[in-house]
Protein backbone atom coordinates (compact mmCIF):
# COMPACT_ATOMS: atom_id res chain seq x y z
CA UNK A 1 0.00 0.00 0.00
CA UNK A 2 1.51 3.33 -1.53
CA UNK A 3 1.24 6.24 1.54
CA UNK A 4 3.19 9.11 -1.13
CA UNK A 5 3.06 11.75 1.85
CA UNK A 6 4.54 9.76 4.50
CA UNK A 7 7.80 10.63 3.62
CA UNK A 8 6.60 14.24 3.62
CA UNK A 9 4.98 14.07 6.69
CA UNK A 10 8.04 12.81 8.70
CA UNK A 11 10.67 15.44 7.17
CA UNK A 12 8.22 18.15 8.49
CA UNK A 13 8.44 16.42 11.96
CA UNK A 14 12.32 17.85 12.16
CA UNK A 15 11.84 21.23 10.38
CA UNK A 16 11.28 24.34 11.83
CA UNK A 17 7.62 25.54 12.01
CA UNK A 18 6.17 27.51 9.21
CA UNK A 19 3.52 29.08 11.81
CA UNK A 20 3.79 32.18 13.81
CA UNK A 21 4.93 31.02 17.29
CA UNK A 22 2.82 33.88 18.86
CA UNK A 23 2.10 34.04 21.92
CA UNK A 24 5.44 32.26 22.67
CA UNK A 25 7.37 34.60 20.43
CA UNK A 26 5.97 38.48 20.72
CA UNK A 27 4.58 39.87 17.09
CA UNK A 28 4.50 43.36 16.24
CA UNK A 29 1.41 44.95 14.70
CA UNK A 30 1.53 46.30 11.14
CA UNK A 31 2.21 50.19 10.85
CA UNK A 32 -0.72 52.00 11.15
CA UNK A 33 -2.48 49.21 12.98
CA UNK A 34 -5.04 51.18 15.74
CA UNK A 35 -4.91 49.02 18.74
CA UNK A 36 -5.63 49.66 22.25
CA UNK A 37 -6.28 53.75 23.23
CA UNK A 38 -4.01 55.21 25.73
CA UNK A 39 -5.31 58.49 26.91
CA UNK A 40 -3.62 61.52 28.23
CA UNK A 41 -5.59 63.16 30.57
CA UNK A 42 -2.99 65.82 31.23
CA UNK A 43 -3.46 67.55 27.84
CA UNK A 44 -7.33 67.23 27.24
CA UNK A 45 -9.36 70.07 28.27
CA UNK A 46 -12.77 68.46 28.20
CA UNK A 47 -13.92 70.24 24.75
CA UNK A 48 -16.02 67.35 24.53
CA UNK A 49 -15.23 67.29 20.71
CA UNK A 50 -14.61 63.33 20.90
CA UNK A 51 -17.74 62.71 22.50
CA UNK A 52 -19.47 64.07 19.39
CA UNK A 53 -18.05 62.11 16.91
CA UNK A 54 -17.61 59.14 18.44
CA UNK A 55 -19.59 56.46 15.58
CA UNK A 56 -19.42 53.47 18.49
CA UNK A 57 -20.71 55.75 21.92
CA UNK A 58 -17.90 54.72 23.13
CA UNK A 59 -16.49 57.50 24.88
CA UNK A 60 -18.41 58.91 28.09
CA UNK A 61 -17.72 61.27 30.77
CA UNK A 62 -18.11 62.26 34.28
CA UNK A 63 -17.99 64.77 36.32
CA UNK A 64 -17.30 65.27 40.12
CA UNK A 65 -17.83 68.71 41.50
CA UNK A 66 -14.92 68.78 44.33
CA UNK A 67 -15.34 71.06 47.94
CA UNK A 68 -12.94 73.75 46.62
CA UNK A 69 -14.74 75.13 43.51
CA UNK A 70 -12.63 72.64 40.91
CA UNK A 71 -13.63 69.43 38.66
CA UNK A 72 -12.75 66.33 38.67
CA UNK A 73 -13.90 65.25 35.13
CA UNK A 74 -13.40 61.76 34.22
CA UNK A 75 -13.11 59.78 30.72
CA UNK A 76 -13.81 56.63 30.14
CA UNK A 77 -13.83 54.84 26.60
CA UNK A 78 -14.90 51.68 26.18
CA UNK A 79 -12.98 49.45 23.69
CA UNK A 80 -15.74 46.96 23.90
CA UNK A 81 -17.92 49.24 21.54
CA UNK A 82 -15.10 51.41 20.26
CA UNK A 83 -15.21 50.69 16.10
CA UNK A 84 -11.26 51.83 16.46
CA UNK A 85 -11.69 54.47 13.52
CA UNK A 86 -9.63 56.79 15.52
CA UNK A 87 -11.65 59.45 14.50
CA UNK A 88 -11.40 61.13 18.11
CA UNK A 89 -7.66 61.26 17.64
CA UNK A 90 -8.11 62.84 14.98
CA UNK A 91 -10.73 65.57 15.98
CA UNK A 92 -8.46 66.35 19.57
CA UNK A 93 -6.72 69.53 18.79
CA UNK A 94 -4.78 68.51 21.56
CA UNK A 95 -3.47 65.28 20.81
CA UNK A 96 -4.73 63.62 24.16
CA UNK A 97 -5.45 60.30 22.22
CA UNK A 98 -3.65 57.98 20.64
CA UNK A 99 -3.97 54.49 19.26
CA UNK A 100 -1.40 52.12 20.01
CA UNK A 101 0.00 49.05 18.47
CA UNK A 102 -1.54 47.17 21.37
CA UNK A 103 -3.91 44.14 20.01
CA UNK A 104 -3.50 42.17 22.84
CA UNK A 105 -7.44 42.64 24.13
CA UNK A 106 -8.73 39.45 25.33
CA UNK A 107 -10.58 40.17 28.41
CA UNK A 108 -12.40 37.90 31.06
CA UNK A 109 -14.57 41.19 32.27
CA UNK A 110 -15.67 44.67 31.06
CA UNK A 111 -13.35 46.68 32.96
CA UNK A 112 -9.97 45.33 31.73
CA UNK A 113 -11.64 47.07 28.26
CA UNK A 114 -11.75 50.37 29.88
CA UNK A 115 -9.82 52.59 29.27
CA UNK A 116 -10.12 55.64 31.79
CA UNK A 117 -8.01 59.06 33.03
CA UNK A 118 -9.24 61.93 35.33
CA UNK A 119 -8.09 65.02 35.30
CA UNK A 120 -8.77 68.76 37.59
CA UNK A 121 -10.05 71.46 36.17
CA UNK A 122 -9.71 74.89 37.65
CA UNK A 123 -12.47 76.45 38.90
CA UNK A 124 -14.18 79.43 36.57
CA UNK A 125 -12.27 82.65 37.10
CA UNK A 126 -14.83 85.42 38.27
CA UNK A 127 -15.79 87.90 35.83
CA UNK A 128 -15.34 91.41 36.67
CA UNK A 129 -17.64 93.93 36.31
CA UNK A 130 -18.64 94.88 32.80
CA UNK A 131 -18.17 98.43 31.82
CA UNK A 132 -20.71 100.46 30.63
CA UNK A 133 -22.06 99.74 27.15
CA UNK A 134 -23.55 102.07 24.68
CA UNK A 135 -27.41 101.20 24.05
CA UNK A 136 -28.51 98.60 21.93
CA UNK A 137 -24.99 96.81 22.15
CA UNK A 138 -25.26 92.99 22.91
CA UNK A 139 -23.63 91.13 25.17
CA UNK A 140 -20.63 89.88 23.09
CA UNK A 141 -17.17 89.84 22.61
CA UNK A 142 -16.26 92.17 20.09
CA UNK A 143 -12.70 93.91 19.48
CA UNK A 144 -11.77 97.33 17.72
CA UNK A 145 -10.62 97.48 14.45
CA UNK A 146 -6.90 98.03 15.44
CA UNK A 147 -4.46 97.28 18.49
CA UNK A 148 -6.40 94.02 19.43
CA UNK A 149 -4.97 92.04 22.29
CA UNK A 150 -5.23 88.30 23.56
CA UNK A 151 -7.30 88.11 26.29
CA UNK A 152 -5.45 86.78 29.48
CA UNK A 153 -7.85 84.07 30.55
CA UNK A 154 -6.98 82.33 27.14
CA UNK A 155 -10.19 82.57 25.16
CA UNK A 156 -10.47 83.80 21.94
CA UNK A 157 -10.78 87.47 20.63
CA UNK A 158 -11.97 88.51 17.11
CA UNK A 159 -10.58 90.87 15.39
CA UNK A 160 -13.36 92.14 13.09
CA UNK A 161 -11.17 94.39 11.04
CA UNK A 162 -10.00 91.15 9.31
CA UNK A 163 -13.15 88.78 10.04
CA UNK A 164 -15.59 88.43 7.09
CA UNK A 165 -17.78 86.40 9.40
CA UNK A 166 -18.10 83.10 7.51
CA UNK A 167 -19.44 80.96 10.12
CA UNK A 168 -16.54 78.41 10.12
CA UNK A 169 -15.27 79.41 13.58
CA UNK A 170 -18.65 78.88 14.96
CA UNK A 171 -19.53 75.15 13.27
CA UNK A 172 -16.24 73.95 14.05
CA UNK A 173 -16.73 75.12 17.27
CA UNK A 174 -16.65 71.51 19.84
CA UNK A 175 -18.33 73.45 22.92
CA UNK A 176 -21.13 75.49 20.60
CA UNK A 177 -19.51 78.65 22.20
CA UNK A 178 -19.48 80.90 19.13
CA UNK A 179 -22.70 82.50 17.45
CA UNK A 180 -21.75 84.42 14.11
CA UNK A 181 -24.19 86.29 12.24
CA UNK A 182 -23.03 87.12 8.62
CA UNK A 183 -25.92 89.52 8.11
CA UNK A 184 -25.71 91.69 11.11
CA UNK A 185 -21.61 90.73 11.32
CA UNK A 186 -21.34 90.14 14.56
CA UNK A 187 -19.38 87.37 16.40
CA UNK A 188 -20.49 86.33 19.79
CA UNK A 189 -18.67 84.15 22.40
CA UNK A 190 -20.54 82.68 25.90
CA UNK A 191 -17.51 82.71 27.99
CA UNK A 192 -19.43 79.88 30.17
CA UNK A 193 -19.27 77.05 27.15
CA UNK A 194 -15.82 78.09 25.86
CA UNK A 195 -12.83 75.91 26.87
CA UNK A 196 -10.07 77.63 25.23
CA UNK A 197 -9.36 74.89 22.93
CA UNK A 198 -8.09 76.71 20.07
CA UNK A 199 -10.23 75.22 17.45
CA UNK A 200 -11.75 78.56 16.24
CA UNK A 201 -8.38 80.12 15.79
CA UNK A 202 -6.88 76.92 14.44
CA UNK A 203 -9.65 76.74 11.06
CA UNK A 204 -10.31 80.95 10.87
CA UNK A 205 -9.27 81.09 7.40
CA UNK A 206 -8.45 84.99 7.66
CA UNK A 207 -6.58 84.49 10.80
CA UNK A 208 -8.45 87.08 12.71
CA UNK A 209 -9.27 84.95 16.00
CA UNK A 210 -6.45 85.91 18.25
CA UNK A 211 -5.91 83.05 21.63
CA UNK A 212 -3.91 83.90 24.46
Amino acid sequence: MDFPFIKEAISQLFSKSSCAMYPAVPSEAAPGYRGRIVYHPELCIACGMCERVCSGNAISRSVEHLEDGRDKITLTFNLGSCTFCATCADFCTKHAIEFTGDYHMVATKEEDLLVRGSFIKAAPKKKAPAAAKPENCSAQVQTEASGVKPREDGKPVNDQSRCVYCTLCAKKCPAEALTVDRTAKTWTLDEDKCVSCGTCAQVCPKNCIIMG
